[in-house]
């Protein structure tokens, strides 16, 4: 038995895997003899179809079966009996919409039946003795197979309430053949019970992916990804009928904690496609990320096919690039490293800021002097500029070349960076004193200017500036860091003014809203201060 049933398995998932739909039905009915000396009755077959046909003119179907039955055969002449009845069925299964089909359906095949005979095996003498009394007379019965052909033609309506369970009403027509006469020609009405294993028990989605893109996952971008797609992915509906509450969801275990829904949908038609964005709410984990790597997103789509819940998973390998990557299609990305709250650029400018606090003069706007403070700070510490020509602003400038960006701790710790680097160092110093900054984009350069604090009405106090927006900007020139900062000052106004309308001022205020400040957990580290009379001397000796 055990056998039996493991070959049946095997079979039915084979069936499956070449899509043929294998089902049962069950079908009861109510049988109405045309021939007026037998009697109506209730009957009963079921039946094995196999679908090799299923996509006939969309989602018609052919299917050949094997169905069998009883028909209880009564009438006043002759004694009851029970006709069996084995039959092959040819049919086509036309889908009117997602609900309803209509099938037609022959068979033939033959009919069984036991009749029970008389037959007298005693001998005369015991006859004779016995003559007068019946009930002594042992007549002997025997049963003899009767049978010949039967066939007829079968139509149905039927509603599917499940992709896998239809139940419907059915006609049938059926002649039951006896020698060169009939038996019994008959008319039924019944009900059809259908249930597909292929669509039940070894269902699966028929929802395919006809399309994907995916971006590079930057992880200093990580709360970027809740509202902003790292790529996108296309399905079909390859269902038989329209699904319903489509929701897509999308779920990295490595940089997630639960699945995030990327979109839903109401309903898709059958044969329609639809596209959904790959966003996702990221964690702080993927700020671990030190180098590239491959990462696993798998992207789930629920949905409901006829009532029935089924899903369909695609997994997409996504390359994580490094935390200290960004591309330049957007200069405001960089504003992401630039963080106030970043330990090492925060206990940096909060030290500056209480050395020179009682050394500040009354007639230079007090955010110009804590620049140079900041600036004088620097010097002393040793900051320098480094071109970096495998990393460099100039040549990847507006492109998707990934270029490496250091974090303020990290350009303190290094004691150097390129422009972008020391950009990102000046502004977050700047920041955590709040004191606002904004970037400074011109062709093949980028570096910084801070808010002078003053009104445009009397922006004649700050010196050479630039009014964007009612702020008084003062650009500075950071990769001048040994210099002067009477130097940073003229030479950043005056690359402003060269390059005219290709200078662009990017507040990071503004830019924070798409590109949100990132503060790494490991930039609290130990760094080695000037000592404060140094910075006191360097601070007194800049001329503002």
């Amino acid at each position: 038995m055990k056998k039996l049933c493991t070959v049946l398995a095997v079979s039915v998932l084979s069936l499956q895997l070449f899509a043929v739909d294998f089902a049962f039905r069950l079908m009861p009915e109510y049988l109405l003899p045309i021939d007026s000396e037998f009697n109506s009755t209730v009957a009963g077959k079921a039946a094995i179809d196999f679908a090799p046909f299923t996509n006939i003119r969309g989602r018609d179907s052919v299917f050949v079966g094997v169905n069998g039955g009883i028909t209880p055969v009564t009438a006043n002449v002759i004694e009851p009996l029970f006709a069996y009845e084995v039959a092959g069925s040819l049919g086509y299964t036309f889908r009117l919409n997602d609900r309803i089909n209509i099938t037609a359906e022959g068979y033939g095949g033959i009919w069984m039946t036991y009749q029970e005979l008389e037959n007298d095996k005693h001998s005369d003498n015991e006859k004779n003795e016995n003559q007068d009394s019946k009930d002594v007379q042992d007549q002997k019965k025997e049963k003899e197979l009767l049978g010949d052909a039967l066939y007829g033609g079968r139509l149905s309506v039927n509603y599917y309430l499940l992709p896998e369970l239809q139940t419907g009403l059915f006609a049938d027509y059926g002649f039951m053949a006896a020698g060169s006469g009939s038996l019994m020609q008959k008319m039924s009405i019944g009900l059809n019970f259908r249930y597909s294993f292929t669509n039940g028990l070894f269902s699966s989605s028929k929802i395919d992916t006809v399309e994907s893109t995916t971006d590079q996952l930057f992880p200093v971008f990580y709360s970027y990804y809740s509202d902003h797609p790292f790529g996108s992915l296309t399905f079909v509906n390859n269902e038989s009928n329209d699904i319903t509450d489509v929701e897509v969801t999308v779920f990295i275990e490595q940089f997630m904690s639960n699945p995030d829904k990327a979109m839903s949908l109401d309903k898709v038609a059958r044969g329609e496609s639809f596209t959904t964005p790959l966003i996702a709410f990221l964690n702080e984990n993927i700020l671990n990320t030190m180098g590239a790597s491959e990462t696993i997103a798998q992207v789930k789509v629920n949905y409901k096919s006829l009532g029935k819940k089924v899903s369909y998973t695609k997994n997409i390998v996504l390359n994580t690039v490094s935390r200290n990557s960004m591309t330049w299609e957007d200069d405001r990305r960089a504003a992401a490293f630039v963080s106030g709250r970043d330990a090492a650029a925060y206990t940096f400018a909060q030290r500056v800021k209480t050395i020179v606090h009682d050394h500040l003069n009354t007639t230079t706007p007090e955010n110009i002097q804590y620049a140079a403070a900041m600036f004088s700070a620097l010097k002393q510490y040793g900051i320098n500029y480094v071109i970096d020509p495998a990393s460099a602003f100039t040549d990847n400038v507006g492109t998707a070349s990934v270029d490496f960006l250091q974090f303020p701790y990290q350009t303190l710790l290094y004691h150097g960076g390129d422009c972008d680097d020391l950009t990102i160092l000046n502004c977050a110093l700047l920041e955590a004193i709040g004191i606002r900054t904004a970037f400074i984009t011109v062709p093949g350069h980028i570096y910084m200017a801070f808010d002078s604090g003053v009104s445009p009405e009397n922006a004649k106090l700050a010196g050479d500036h630039v009014i964007q927006d009612g702020i008084v900007w003062i650009p500075l020139e950071i990769t001048l860091c040994q210099d002067d900062f009477a130097l940073e000052r003229s030479i950043g106004y005056r690359q402003f003014v060269k390059h005219g309308e290709n200078s662009v001022i990017i507040p990071l205020n503004n830019a924070w809203t798409e590109y949100k400040a990132v503060s790494m957990p490991d930039s609290d580290v130990k760094l080695e201060y000037p000592l404060n009379d140094s910075i006191i001397k360097e601070f007194k000796n800049q001329k503002f």
